[in-house]
């Protein structure tokens, strides 16, 4: 993730992202009713109507439901599976960001092969227990200078389209898939501080024990199928930007409120 949505965003994009960064992380939890509207027009310093399009927006997307006179209810169940464990929050940004980020990315040292699913790695493809997924793995390399060990399991029937050829083609996994596709339409992630272990400190050409990011999620296609469990593990040294804006609606003289 390299930033959540800025100034150019239209507002009632970034009052719905915001809203489903709060669902995400569970302070609203599914099946529970959002904050009335007037309180959303509030917090937000925002219109009715923009409220209302944010609103429309997450509908849309299947992340609330609207009932005649009783207000707006978080989806449940929900169309990705929100962080777990809730130990902090969730910020929210664009896949186009880490798309452009990837045009200065490619893998070497790549490995395949083929996993059973334990029950958190079937939970988590949605697939049954026991059933065949596949593993890649590669250096990741950005403008020459190794930067962390990317691991990318995937359902084994989307794995079965990434052949020898579509692999070599593809500098990343995540663009493999596209290429036969898998388009990654949302993701989430989760961001924990950890000591390299032998293997991944040895591929990265780095000392056991040293501090790293694993940067953990899961990506779902645009039908909310999951695509793709991964671990991307980040050396120390290699710096990630998240740039922060405040959300705000221009006044009539242009000047922000």
């Amino acid at each position: 993730m390299v930033r959540p949505p800025g100034s150019e965003r239209p507002l009632y994009v970034r009052i719905a992202m915001s809203l489903k960064a709060r669902i995400l992380a569970g302070t609203y939890q599914p099946g529970s009713r959002l904050p009335a509207e007037e309180r959303l027009t509030d917090s937000f310093r925002a219109s009715r109507s923009t409220i209302r399009q944010a609103i429309a927006d997450l509908r849309a997307t299947g992340y609330v439901t609207s009932r005649q006179g009783s207000g707006t209810f978080v989806a449940d169940p929900l169309p990705i599976d929100p962080l777990s464990p809730r130990s902090g929050p969730v910020y929210t940004g664009f896949l186009d960001d880490l798309d452009h980020e990837a045009h200065h990315v490619h893998e070497i040292h790549r490995t395949r092969r083929v996993v059973a699913a334990d029950a958190r790695l079937a939970a988590q493809l949605r697939i049954p227990v026991g059933s065949d997924a596949v593993r890649f793995r590669g250096v990741r390399v950005r403008e020459g200078r190794i930067y962390g060990v990317a691991v990318d399991t995937i359902p084994a029937e989307i794995a079965g389209h990434i052949d020898a050829g579509v692999r070599k083609r593809t500098p990343t996994i995540v663009d493999a898939l596209e290429a036969v596709g898998y388009r990654g339409h949302e993701s989430l992630q989760r961001v924990e501080p950890v000591a390299l272990d032998d293997a991944t400190a040895r591929l990265c050409q780095r000392r056991a024990g040293e501090p790293a990011l694993a940067v953990t999620g899961t990506g779902y296609g645009v039908d909310g199928t999951p695509i793709d469990a991964y671990t991307l593990t980040v050396v120390s040294g290699y710096g990630i930007g998240l740039h922060l804006v405040r959300a705000s609606e221009p006044r009539a003289d242009g000047l922000a409120r």
